[in-house]
């Protein structure tokens, strides 16, 4: 996980998020290709994740991936390595995750 990952975390758990609570996450990748971004999103979606593509600045399209489980370091690290996977498989790049604000 890169730094900011870990900082993003942090302040997650220091909020009062329970790192045993399964929580939705958004993981963004991006193509610059829609054709790729649609087939990275059935890859995605033949293990059980939910996506949606939209298009994103600059002409690339972007690709959310709905995630749910526990804020764990352990987990967070396995997904974005399965997801950068993906991105590169197909010619995209990770961009990152976060989670929906309760408001």
């Amino acid at each position: 996980m890169r730094v900011d990952d870990w900082a993003a975390l942090q302040y997650m758990l220091d909020s009062g998020v329970s790192p045993d609570v399964v929580c939705p996450f958004e993981h963004f990748l991006y193509f610059d290709d829609a054709r790729l971004a649609g087939f990275a999103a059935l890859a995605l979606q033949d293990v059980g994740y939910q996506t949606e593509i939209e298009p994103a600045a600059g002409g690339e399209w972007l690709l959310v991936v709905y995630a749910y489980h526990c804020p764990r370091a352990d987990e967070l690290e396995r997904r974005i390595a399965f997801l950068e996977q993906i991105a590169d498989s197909f010619g995209g790049e990770y961009d990152g995750w976060g989670v929906p604000v309760k408001r």
